[in-house]
């Protein structure tokens, strides 16, 4: 740390250092392209210096060189064109002569277990820099990828330090088996990218289509994001270090009703439901003055979040090589403490990528990359669903800010007798403070490889793929709170778990050209073995709850143990052939067949395939001499891929322990069913339709790419309800239904330079359409208490709200009298619901209807890079639009059933009289008979947002600055995340509604928003420096 201070301090300082000539020599000259034309706008610089011109409309500049650079080297540049360094030597006129940049068309992509010239793909692949994926500070290289690839959906799950994100590319396919990607790094297939640290990274690949994920058959259906790491090149050893630090705060927060306001809801509810002493049910004591003269007004949201969290991101690699051995190494650290007091993350990588060419036909090599990560977890999920509806946030928003945080004896308050007029609900500040639950996962993910070339042309790749991680956990819930009342006896649970995958791959490439006929094929196989272990012992009642004295053995209680042991395989033979006229016409075609054990005999093994057609119709006669078409291709591909993301032993009955009996004095051990079985389900089945067309004008100044996809899958993996008369265990496992998503992709950039100023423009938008094709019934989900707010049937997209439709508040008594109900006790002030079949009935088989999805209709992303001389600024936004979002929270808040908080907005636009409110109802202790949170389209918003992402400005010092320091560059910056969100949605983050809950619903209960870890905002300071 102390030498990044001296590096900041060095940086800074030499800003405002200048530096100027006393005598000058001119030079001029004239600046062509390779068929002899002028060029304007080219750049010429004095090496290491900041001093320049800029060629004129004639190609024609005219640089004064100061006293004692005589013997500078200029650099001529301009976008679309090779750069050119040249001497000056006491020369003063120059003709220069720039060659056009071919990078663009011959930019290699890695595409799988091979790679591809860009100009030859035929599928839908994006590609990302390491550049784009380091301007913005996040833990994972996902949550890098949001907004930076058309089709390609990211949302955090929830703002909490160490969390993950869901990735969904080209839509939602799967009702219930998984829809995340499958991720390749190096090689080397996972499911998890949050070891790999992004300072390390090289470049990623999105292959979206099926001729482009085929390879990868039964793991290709949701879309494959292929992670190439760096690598060492021959020459002296380089040294890069990048050093960031930054501070956090709540991006944003609901504002709450402090204690005066409450009281007046508090008052009114009670006069609008005519609380009497002879009506108990709605009797509540009323808030006189002097009562709210002795109350406390406490912000608990504001108590339990940290004033400044930091974020800090450290990293410095070495790399270098000879002729025959080349080697990366590299140390990160990544810290970040949670905007909520308690809940931290942290994690050390190392990354050693070394390869070398022993003899002239082998070559072997290690990419290896270990990780530790430790976080302190809070309960901040927010997910009601499954027990887990308890968390800090939600509690935060529930209490009632005229309970005090400790009582008289200086203990955390829970209910003691004169606050119980106020609800329910834990103090969340004594959920923090006495929070003890600690995970740490070690890593160890890579591969060690061979590479045989016997002869020209042909290579044989052998890849050992590891990946080893080990997790602990240990929470420790104590009893606290007034008289003990939360967590009645104390409990410590211990997880202690192995994850290990192997992964064997060999395949031989080929690659061979007949005159004009260009030729690549691979062939090969790969198996892949995973083996999970997790131990759970768990004790209750420890005499002693300091955290030094809970060991399991140290409580009075009996320890209890739940193991487990899983496993799958997967066997897996591929082929691809890959060919080429003249570059002009492309064709591309593969087919892989996978056996998996998580499926039964009879249907382990499936056949996956693809096809794809390229036209590059810039190599056409007609197009060939077209100066400002650089490259025009048209392609289309078809394919079928597979899904198999389900649990392990789908196709049989599982049987557990834990159902004991008595048996006559004695304790039987008893064993059942928990899980039933399916000898015949069997694979997921995505086809998939894509054309598009890709475009680079202006010397590659503009690039275009636009696609149409049509994806369709079948044969899907669901768990069908049973009837209660079969039992308690799970349903099983079925294939069952067809689902839809097309859209339309179009990615697009512009560079450009304007004399010493500099930008590129680019920008990525993406439409989708889900729908429900077949299924035999409908699925309900979102669940919440006995009841459940999504609904998947035929015609309607995964996850859809169906929810009654609100028509606003009743206004007077005679429209109360002539209007539907769905119960008894309705007055002037509650929410009227719209009769959908007019019947006058309100009820939930007639009334409830398809009201949106959380599946946003479009997405995008929008990137402005500008530049001048030394200074470098970037602008990142992005956005989601037309998901909606159910707001769980917003209910038990501003539904007022429960005497908890409510928002300002409440207060401010309740219904208080005719004319009033037609959206916000009255205040009622009971919600009216329960009227008012009736599960309906008053708490169903517009998830629409548009979010400035990220921000950054860097200035890199003059290179003649830092010769007598040993640095060859270095760049100071500061960048800003989150920093400002356009939204119409009142929560407290459009983005966090993805579901995980414990009831396993995945996509068909997202957009339900809990209330979950807000997300941050950051404001950070950094330096990049290499020598």
């Amino acid at each position: 740390m102390k030498k990044c201070i001296h590096l900041f301090l060095f940086t800074l300082a030499t800003i405002a250092v200048s530096v100027q000539a006393s005598a000058q020599t001119i030079v001029t000259g004239t600046v062509k392209s390779q068929s002899q034309e002028a060029l304007p706008g080219v750049n010429v610089v004095i090496k290491n210096t900041t001093s320049g011109a800029i060629t004129d409309p004639n190609g024609v500049f005219n640089l004064q060189i100061p006293e004692g650079l005589n013997n500078a080297t200029l650099i001529f540049s301009l976008i679309g064109y090779i750069s050119q360094e040249i001497p000056v030597g006491g020369q003063k006129n120059f003709s220069v002569i720039l060659a056009e940049d071919s990078k663009l068309l011959t930019e290699v992509v890695v595409t799988g277990y091979t790679a591809q010239e860009k100009q030859k793909i035929t599928g839908a692949v994006n590609t990302v820099s390491a550049e784009t994926l380091n301007k913005v500070p996040v833990g994972s290289i996902d949550q890098a990828l949001q907004g930076r690839a058309p089709g390609v959906v990211v949302s955090q799950n929830t703002g909490a330090p160490g969390e993950g994100v869901s990735v969904r590319i080209r839509g939602v396919g799967s009702i219930n088996s998984g829809n995340s990607p499958l991720y390749i790094v190096d090689g080397v297939p996972t499911l998890d990218i949050t070891s790999v640290s992004m300072q390390d990274v090289e470049n990623i690949s999105v292959l979206k289509d099926a001729s482009a994920a085929a390879v990868y058959g039964a793991r290709a259906a949701n879309g494959i994001v292929i992670v190439t790491t760096k690598s060492g090149s021959s020459g002296a050893p380089k040294i890069q270090f990048n050093s960031q630090v930054g501070i956090q705060r709540p991006s944003r927060l609901i504002k709450m009703a402090n204690t005066a306001q409450y009281a007046e809801i508090y008052n009114e509810a009670a006069n609008t439901d005519n609380a009497t002493k002879t009506n108990p049910l709605f009797f509540r004591k009323l808030i006189t003055d002097d009562m709210l003269a002795t109350l406390p007004d406490v912000n608990y949201v504001d108590e339990i979040m940290r004033q400044d969290a930091v974020l800090q991101t450290h990293s410095i690699s070495v790399s270098g090589g000879d002729s025959k051995t080349r080697y990366f190494v590299a140390g990160n650290y990544f810290g970040q403490q949670g905007i909520i007091k308690n809940s931290d993350y942290s994690r050390v990588t190392g990354r050693v990528n070394v390869d070398s060419q022993i003899k002239k036909w082998l070559k072997a090599g290690v990419n290896l990359n270990v990780a530790k990560a430790t976080t302190d977890l809070v309960g901040s999920s927010g997910d009601g669903a499954g027990g887990n509806g308890g968390s800090v946030v939600r509690y935060a928003f529930f209490r009632t800010p005229a309970i005090p945080i400790y009582d008289g004896q200086g203990n955390f308050t829970d209910l003691p007798q004169r606050y119980d007029l106020f609800g329910d609900g834990y103090n969340p500040v004594g959920m923090l403070a006495y929070n003890n639950n600690k995970l740490v996962s070690n890593r160890l993910f890579g591969k060690f490889f061979i590479v045989l070339e016997p002869m020209e042309g042909l290579k044989f790749t052998s890849n050992v793929g590891i990946d080893f991680t080990s997790q602990n956990q240990r929470r420790f819930d104590r009893m606290w709170g007034t008289n003990n009342r939360i967590n009645n006896i104390n409990r410590l649970d211990v997880t202690d778990a192995r994850f290990q995958t192997i992964t064997f791959s060999n395949f031989l490439t080929y690659t061979k050209n007949f005159n004009d006929h260009h030729f690549a094929f691979l062939l090969g196989t790969e198996s892949v073995k995973v083996d999970n272990y997790i131990l759970n012992p768990s004790q209750k009642n420890f005499p002693d709850q300091e955290s030094n004295l809970v060991y399991l053995g140290k409580g009075l209680g009996l320890i209890e143990t739940n193991e487990s042991k899983t496993g799958n395989a997967l066997l897996s033979f591929f082929g691809k052939v890959d060919y080429d006229f003249k570059e002009k016409y492309v064709a591309s075609v593969t087919l892989r067949r996978d056996g998996s054990s998580r499926f039964g005999p009879d249907n382990r093994w499936g056949n996956f395939y693809a096809g794809s057609l390229g036209w590059r119709l810039d190599k056409e006669s007609f197009l060939v001499d077209n100066e400002t078409i650089d490259m025009l291709k048209l392609r289309a591909g078809y394919g079928s891929i597979g899904n198999q993301e389900i649990g392990n032993y789908a196709f049989t009955d599982q049987i557990n322990t834990g159902y004991n009996y008595p048996f006559g004095a004695v304790k039987g051990v008893g064993y059942a069913v928990t899980d039933l079985g399916n000898s015949r389900v069997h694979w997921e089945t995505s086809n998939q339709l894509n054309v598009g067309a890709d475009i680079a004008i202006l010397n590659g100044k503009f690039t275009a790419s636009l696609d149409y996809f049509y994806k369709v899958t079948t044969d899907l993996l669901v768990r069908r309800p049973l009837p209660s008369s079969s039992g308690t265990a799970s349903a099983p496992w079925v294939n069952d239904g067809e689902v839809l998503n097309r859209g339309v992709e179009l990615a697009v950039s512009y560079s450009n330079a304007i004399g010493a100023f500099r930008y590129t423009i680019s920008g990525n938008a993406a439409t989708l359409h889900n729908e429900v094709v077949d299924i035999s019934a409908p699925l309900r989900a979102g669940t919440y208490g006995s009841d459940f707010l999504t609904l998947t049937e035929k015609g309607h997209p995964i996850g859809s709200f169906y929810l009654y439709e609100t028509e606003g508040i009743f206004q007077d008594a005679g429209e109360v009298f002539t209007h539907a109900l769905p119960v008894s006790g309705v007055k002037p002030g509650d929410v009227k619901y719209k009769d959908q079949n007019q019947d006058g009935v309100i009820d939930a088989d007639h009334d409830r209807k398809h009201v949106g999805s959380a599946i946003p209709k479009v997405t995008g992303g929008l990137t402005i890079n500008l530049g001048f001389k030394n200074w470098d600024f970037s602008v990142f936004f992005q956005g989601a639009y037309g998901q909606k979002i159910f707001s769980v929270l917003n209910r038990d808040i501003e539904g007022f059933y429960r005497p908890f908080n409510v928002t300002e907005r409440y207060y401010q636009n309740r219904w208080t009289g005719q004319g009033t409110s037609n959206e916000i109802p009255r205040a009622s202790w009971d919600a009216s008979g329960n009227n008012n949170i009736v599960y309906s389209s008053r708490f169903l918003e517009s998830g629409s947002y548009t979010r400035l992402k990220n921000l950054q400005l860097g200035y890199t010092l003059p290179a003649s600055l830092l010769a007598n320091y040993g640095f060859s560059s270095v760049r100071i910056y500061f960048s800003g995340t989150n920093l400002l969100t356009f939204t119409k949605y009142s929560g407290l983050d459009p983005e966090m509604t993805v579901s995980n809950n414990a009831l396993g619903e995945g996509d068909r209960a997202s957009g339900m928003d809990w209330g979950t870890y807000p997300s941050a905002k950051s404001f950070n300071l950094g330096v990049s420096a290499t020598f």
